[in-house]
């Protein structure tokens, strides 16, 4: 088995060149990718490669910078910071803002082999909202 953290970083880095295609081919044939806090789920490589578009196409500047990764057993918990700029429509998903946001990410992710079996994403979507303008501040 390959080094699981190797993989993580690796995968980041297609996420950061947008390359769809790329992130796919860590995923197994019948893999699920869970986007927790945008009710998003993907079953299948080809989904993920769709989700990820999707991605591109709302964020097209979007990047993730890892600050964490480790491993145990077949499982990888990764802590990063998500950034981008709201600038495209993506499928469902609200008009574009203009507006930049920052939040943080975490990921577990869970392997088969070398692929990618399970992978649940948890982050803060109403701080990506009132960052992007779609919801107003909080309030003390």
């Amino acid at each position: 088995m390959a080094n699981l953290t190797d993989v993580v970083k690796e995968m980041h880095l297609a996420w950061n060149k947008h390359d769809a295609a790329k992130i796919a081919s860590f995923y197994a044939e019948d893999c699920l990718y869970e986007n927790e806090p945008a009710g998003v789920s993907a079953k299948g490589r080809e989904a993920v490669k769709a989700m990820a578009e999707n991605v591109f196409t709302a964020f097209p500047d979007v990047k993730l910078e890892m600050k964490n990764v480790f491993a145990s057993g077949n499982f990888t918990a990764g802590e990063m910071v998500m950034s981008g700029t709201h600038k495209g429509q993506a499928p469902g998903a609200p008009p574009p803002t203009g507006k930049s946001f920052s939040v943080k990410l975490c990921a577990i992710i869970e392997f088969q082999w070398d692929l990618v079996k399970h992978n649940s994403v948890y982050w803060d979507m109403a701080s990506l909202m009132r960052q992007t303008g779609q919801m107003p501040p909080a309030t003390p």
